[in-house]
């Protein structure tokens, strides 16, 4: 396996776009082969997906993207410039960057929503399939001003953020270097991208693109999610989307890629490998 690559993408004036790019190197008889695009959590980076990417890039290539403002990307000092289109648009520029020809999104949490939201558009010739993992609903989700303030929040300082790692996003109780990770990717997003997703970006509808989305579709929902509980990613997400495939992992919170990663991973590659019929 080649040595991952790290790579950066400028879409446009203030943004730079981090991706980390790892897999076996492209031999002769595999020049167009697909690529896995990881996209993280509000909060995340693409260091949420490290367990798993290590796991799916021994197979398929792989390119797991920090969106602006997270991770080591950078996004503009303005408010309204982290919308769900935004960072669609994000992915779409490193995509055409990469020269990719055949690809599939895995999201996570608002990663999932940029996915259906890419998917709905229709304008990704080379789009296979989406893995929506935790997806946050396309449906808009207004929270009540107190919840939302406390969102606004939640990652203002480590003990804030190591409380909602711990008590909120999973169920495995990570600690170490695994915690430390986690912490230390919700303390360096930027401001603005912090109150983006509570303040509108899981408020955006983008029902109309998700019930246009025809590529297969798998959506790996986890049994102890208190972000985006199972019932409500069967009624919102699975209902809105033709033929969509539920799996569930049982004993995953929220971040599954950190609670039950070989888990994931599997339903990663079977999916791949039926959207390939091999």
């Amino acid at each position: 396996m080649a040595l991952p690559e790290s790579v950066l993408f400028h879409p446009e004036a203030e943004t730079t776009i981090h991706a980390l790019v790892s897999g076996p190197p492209t031999s002769a008889g595999q020049p167009n082969r697909t690529t896995v695009i990881f996209l993280h959590y509000w909060g995340g980076s693409s260091e949420t997906w490290s367990q798993v990417n290590s796991q799916i890039s021994q197979q398929h290539r792989t390119v797991a993207i920090d969106f602006r403002g997270w991770g080591k990307s950078i996004g503009p000092p303005h408010p309204d410039a982290y919308s769900m289109p935004r960072l669609a648009s994000d992915v779409k520029y490193v995509i055409a960057s990469l020269k990719l020809q055949q690809y599939i999104l895995v999201g996570l949490s608002m990663g999932a929503k940029v996915a259906q939201l890419l998917a709905g558009q229709g304008e990704l010739p080379g789009l296979k399939g989406i893995v929506l993992v935790s997806p946050a609903p396309p449906t808009p989700l207004n929270l009540p001003p107190e919840m939302r303030d406390q969102q606004v929040h939640a990652y203002d300082d480590a003990g804030s953020a190591n409380f909602v790692a711990l008590n909120v996003l999973t169920a495995s109780s990570p600690s170490g270097t695994a915690l430390e990770s986690l912490v230390l990717d919700m303390l360096r997003g930027n401001e603005w991208a912090k109150k983006a997703w509570p303040t509108y970006g899981m408020g955006e509808d983008i029902t109309t693109a998700t019930t246009s989305i025809r590529c297969p579709v798998l959506v790996v929902a986890a049994g102890k999610d208190i972000v985006e509980p199972l019932e409500r990613v069967k009624n919102e997400v699975c209902q809105n989307i033709q033929g969509a495939r539920l799996e569930v992992l049982e004993g995953s919170g929220h971040l599954s890629p950190i609670d039950c990663p070989s888990e994931l991973s599997e339903h990663i590659c079977q999916f791949i490998h039926q959207v390939y019929g091999i």
